[in-house]
């Protein structure tokens, strides 16, 4: 509010007075004149003796003065201390208050400092001689090199931090090295790990989640990949809920590459489920059953509510109006997600189930059962090994939305995914390839 009712102070005096900064002007140049010419005997008061001076443009006048000696002294950004010493002579000569002359002289260091370091962070690398030139700086206006940065960045530290960080994983990546330059540079600022972390913590969350989904991206979660996950969370010092998040996603990652290895889980069977003698349960949730029906020449289909069930040998489903047990060995192809499968047998309709509990293991692991009791893996609409998205495409799909989700932006349980699904022919190029949360995802699957 100050600054703006500076600026319409100094708006409304333009307008009613044009000639006001004329008179400024000549008031400077009279004032410099005379400095140059006899400093020892200058003196503001008898220079303009029989001058009939506005105090509010003596004093603008004054400091105008002060900011001319000021940019000769600065212009090989070092204030030698026979330049402090003649510039408090000059304060005084012109009757300018020490806060003010203080207030003047730190302006004039913050601005040399910034251009400074704008030009030492261009390669986000603090180098030996580039920290020197800075500490010069500080030093000339009586500060060490953290004090005047803390002072420095008081107003913009977060905006600052945030953009070495961001300059930092452009790539997608952060090296321990990377790091330790950062916490170096946070340090050499005045700055503390803390405040840095603090500073970048939802990029930093952005950053890890597309770590994340780089790593879902094969299904598969190597150790170096999993050491990387929880080195970055601890040293970004993400929050606690974000990291009970990522343990959840660890841990599903993990299930995943069991199953593919061929270890399902099994489940103790729920009360009314009848097994065989020997047979394990793989997976247990309530669904619904789409039978398609032909009803006077037109395709109809039957909805029935119950329960589903994957065993090591059979897919078993259940309700009160209808119940069916499919063979593993009997199937000939299907396709699914998340929430919902599809299922073809010899001679039989398409079946149809929706997963009302979705979960991320359910396909997975209906497709490791089967090629399990078949000892082989069955066709299947999509897989594996021909979805899978090369790096250099996720990086940049990632860029393109932003590492948000392209339909709601979201920007958590991101995963990529194809547009065109390879079963339909869709390819692994950036033109196919989309970021979605598992949320929107399944939304998609649904509508398949």
């Amino acid at each position: 509010m100050a600054k703006l009712a500076e600026w319409v102070k100094k708006t409304v005096q333009k307008l009613i007075d044009p000639d006001r900064e004329k008179r400024v002007q000549e008031l400077t140049r009279l004032l410099y004149h005379g400095l140059v010419t006899n400093q020892e005997k200058f003196s503001v008061s008898s220079m303009l003796q029989g001058w009939d001076v506005n105090p509010d443009e003596l004093e603008l006048a004054k400091e105008n003065v002060y900011r001319y000696v000021l940019e000769r002294a600065w212009a090989d950004e070092v204030v030698t201390q026979k330049e402090q010493q003649a510039l408090r002579s000059i304060v005084q000569c012109l009757e300018i208050s020490e806060a003010k002359a203080k207030d003047i002289h730190l302006e004039f260091a913050r601005n040399r400092f910034a251009i400074a370091l704008g030009e030492a962070m261009e390669d986000g690398i603090l180098s030996p001689e580039e920290e020197a030139r800075l500490a010069r700086i500080a030093h000339s206006v009586g500060y060490a090199l953290p004090q005047f940065a803390r002072m420095f960045f008081r107003d913009y530290a977060e905006a600052f931090l945030r953009g070495l960080f961001m300059a930092a994983v452009a790539d997608g990546r952060l090296s321990p090295a990377e790091w330790e330059n950062l916490l170096r540079i946070t340090q050499k600022f005045g700055l503390t790990k803390q405040e840095l972390q603090q500073a970048i913590q939802l990029s930093a969350q952005r950053f890890v989640e597309h770590v994340l989904a780089d790593a879902k991206a094969d299904g598969r979660l190597s150790p170096e990949e999993e050491k990387i996950l929880r080195w970055l969370v601890e040293e970004l010092g993400l929050s606690a809920e974000y990291r009970k998040y990522l343990e959840q996603e660890i841990n599903i990652l993990r299930r995943l590459e069991e199953i593919e290895n061929g270890r399902l889980p099994t489940l103790s069977p729920p009360s009314g489920l009848q097994l065989r003698a020997g047979e394990l349960l793989h997976f247990y949730s309530q669904a619904v059953w789409h039978l398609p029906r032909t009803r006077g020449g037109n395709l109809a289909w039957e909805q029935h509510h119950g329960n589903l069930a994957l065993t090591d040998h059979r897919l078993l489903f259940s309700s009160s109006t209808k119940t069916v047990a499919l063979d593993y060995r009997k199937i000939i192809s299907h396709r699914g997600s998340d929430n919902w499968l599809e299922i073809q047998t010899e001679g039989k309709p398409v079946y149809r189930f929706d997963i009302l509990q979705p979960s991320p293991l359910f396909y997975p692991l209906f497709t490791a059962a089967v090629g399990l009791a078949n000892q082989t893996r069955v066709a299947k609409v999509e897989g594996k090994t021909s979805r899978y998205i090369p790096r250099d495409v996720r990086q940049r799909v990632w860029q393109r939305y932003g590492g948000r989700c392209a339909e709601c932006g979201a920007t958590d349980y991101l995963e990529f995914d194809h547009i065109i699904p390879v079963a339909k022919g869709g390819s692994n190029s950036d033109n196919n390839v989309q970021l979605l949360c598992r949320r929107c995802n399944l939304k998609k699957s649904d509508s398949i």
